[in-house]
């Protein structure tokens, strides 16, 4: 109640990141050449799938991030959501975090899946809202208020 931040906590959507990070890099590099500080950047990319075979969890990226965020991430997801997280690689900068990471900015991403090519419905007729599962993703929409309120306040950092 009465949240209040000490920092500001922007929310960002980007276009062009089919086509090459486009929207990412252009708002990462104006933000590197106004010397703008940012505490650290959370990316969601794909939140609302998952195979019902496999093991629900929160996907974190672990290239083109830093440990720190990762670790912080990590902390708030196993602490005020029902899931457990898990590392895995993209192997090439695979979402918008790694446009914020070649700028040097703190970043971290959460995925919906430890597999990013789990989704076999994204990008053809079959990637509609029917295949979301809302429950899932209200597990990413519990993480992104968790990091907000967390990097919101300073805490001597």
């Amino acid at each position: 109640q009465g949240f209040k931040p000490e920092r500001t906590v922007e929310f960002h959507w980007y276009a062009g990141e089919e086509g090459g990070l486009l929207g990412s890099q252009d708002v990462a590099k104006e933000y590197k050449r106004a010397h703008r500080k940012v505490v650290g950047n959370l990316h969601f990319d794909m939140t609302g799938f998952w195979e019902k075979d496999s093991k629900e969890v929160i996907g974190l990226v672990a290239d083109r991030t830093d440990p720190e965020s990762r670790a912080l991430v990590k902390n708030l997801a196993e602490t005020y959501t029902k899931l457990k997280t898990d590392e895995f690689e993209c192997g090439y900068g695979c979402s918008d975090h790694a446009s914020w990471n070649a700028f040097g900015f703190r970043s971290a991403m959460a995925f919906e899946s430890i597999d990013l090519h789990a989704n076999t419905n994204i990008h053809s007729p079959k990637d509609t809202v029917e295949t979301l599962d809302f429950d899932h993703m209200l597990e990413f929409s519990k993480l992104a208020v968790a990091y907000a309120y967390e990097v919101g306040y300073d805490n001597g950092n």
